[in-house]
């Protein structure tokens, strides 16, 4: 009777849908992570325990199968609940608890989970399949996804009050399915069993229950892989503005070890028109680019694309993400041979041309020739085939440098000195 009262309670705090507020009010000591759903949901999966395993109807709480240790347990969606290969009949079942001994874990379809795993059916055929797992083992996983366990401590314990505070914030992501993270850079990436480690035991261990607040709020602490030299103001990423989420100088990353710090890429018409296209722009065949705007870290907050039959502005993070760039922090220059009439008559082609800010249009540019500088006017660039792509830094910008934070704790600093570097004014306790 106990067993039936403990399911029932947890599959009806499954079915009650909190919003953001109340998930940032209080520490929850569990966490619901969509393992399966929507496209990646399928019609069946395979689960086991090396503790054995027991298979429950989650709406009634009875027993609807104990499976001996490593046994596989063959679920498949029926035209109206479940089934199992003669080992149970729940064709009036819709939601199942598959639930390990104490302790244990639970192998879905090949990966090793702890908590236990709940399935339902849902009314558009789709198969939903959550893990309920305790707040710090889903911590102790992710801090093995998100940054190497070779990592100094300082660094993984500053990665893991970023991860416990953004998987208590991150309320009504997923709202739609029921649960509060997803497995994938969407959320934070979660692996289970697999991507933990001792060192990231630990990590969470030393840092248990110690969570990030600004003005006595809980809130959410983004992270990402290099700066490039200087984080990024939230505002010029997503478009809000929060006090704590502000620029600051990254200068503990190192150059050479560094995920791109500094990068590189050349794209050509074609390619850019494929990207635009994928990104529902119809601008006829590309002519010209222009950064309009950029933010005192040097990242690019506004350009344009002008085609043979119209013209399409983006802002903000869209300028990497359309184009599929590390960073917003780049400068782009086209990449073609130009006639360009100097003061001193006709140079010499082929010649490439730019400014400080990277910035493509007419005339003012300075043009790099075999004797030096030469001052440009009227520089014509529609002949371009391609542009090259200049940048620093890869992700987002907004919060904590993962290599910025290993710099640091390599430097000797403590990981609440890296948190409050990064994170402006905030409080942990």
């Amino acid at each position: 009777m106990k067993n039936k009262f403990l399911i029932i309670t947890l599959i009806i705090s499954l079915l009650i849908l909190t919003d953001a507020a109340t998930y940032a009010s209080e520490y929850r000591s569990e966490v619901k992570v969509g393992i399966k759903y929507g496209s990646t949901a399928g019609d069946s999966l395979t689960v086991s325990s090396s503790g054995g395993l027991t298979v429950y109807d989650a709406a009634l709480g009875n027993i609807l199968y104990t499976a001996q240790p490593s046994e596989d347990v063959y679920i498949q969606m029926g035209s109206t609940g479940f089934a199992s290969w003669n080992k149970f009949d729940a064709s009036s079942v819709t939601k199942i608890s598959v639930q390990p001994p104490q302790g244990g874990t639970v192998i879905c379809d090949g990966k090793e989970y702890r908590g236990y795993i709940y399935i339902e059916k849902c009314n558009n055929g789709e198969l939903l399949v959550i893990n309920y797992v305790g707040t710090d083992d889903y911590v102790t996983s992710v801090l093995g996804k998100e940054m190497s366990y070779t990592w100094p401590k300082e660094a993984l314990k500053a990665q893991s009050v970023c991860a416990r505070n953004f998987v208590l914030t991150r309320g009504g992501a997923h709202k739609e399915y029921g649960f509060d993270v997803c497995t994938t850079t969407h959320c934070q990436v979660y692996g289970g069993v697999l991507s933990e480690h001792e060192n990231t035991r630990q990590a969470v261990n030393e840092t248990k229950g110690i969570l990030a607040k600004y003005n006595g709020e809980l809130v959410g602490l983004y992270f990402f892989a290099t700066s490039g030299g200087r984080t990024e103001d939230v505002e010029n990423v997503w478009g809000t503005e929060y006090g704590y989420l502000k620029s600051v100088e990254d200068t503990y990353e190192n150059p050479d070890k560094a995920s791109k710090y500094r990068w590189s890429v050349t794209l050509t018409c074609e390619e850019i028109m494929e990207k635009l296209q994928k990104a529902g722009v119809s601008i006829g065949n590309l002519t010209k680019i222009t950064v309009d705007a950029v933010s005192e870290s040097g990242r690019v907050t506004q350009m344009t694309f002008y085609g043979t039959e119209g013209e399409y502005c983006v802002k903000r993070e869209k300028c990497r993400t359309i184009l599929g760039l590390y960073s917003q922090k780049f400068t782009i220059v086209p990449n073609t041979t130009l006639n360009i009439v100097t003061t001193s008559g006709d140079a010499q082609a082929p010649l490439y041309a730019q400014n400080s800010s990277g910035i493509t249009g007419i005339g003012g540019y300075n043009v790099l020739t075999g004797n030096g500088f030469l001052n440009s006017i009227n520089v014509d660039f529609s002949g371009a085939q391609s542009y090259v792509i200049n940048g620093g830094g890869y992700g987002h910008g907004v919060g904590m440098s993962q290599w910025g934070a290993r710099g640091m704790a390599e430097s000797g600093f403590t990981y609440d000195q890296i948190l409050k570097h990064y994170f402006t004014s905030i409080e942990l306790g």
